[in-house]
């Protein structure tokens, strides 16, 4: 099964789900923002990375 991940810089394709978050991890920590996970054959989201912050309320 492949994932990809897409950004303002493009879309990025993966076959490994753990390579797919630790991209998606690096883009959301860079920008600030949640990056989505695609399943790449149904187009579905597999999981949303959000950036974390050092203040946990």
């Amino acid at each position: 099964m492949s994932y990809n991940v897409i950004t303002q810089e493009g879309v990025r394709t993966f076959e490994n789900i753990d390579d797919a978050g630790d991209y998606a991890q690096a883009m959301s920590l860079r920008t600030g923002e949640p990056v989505k996970v695609f399943n790449a054959e149904t187009g579905l989201v597999a999981f949303t990375v959000r950036p974390t912050t050092k203040d946990t309320k």
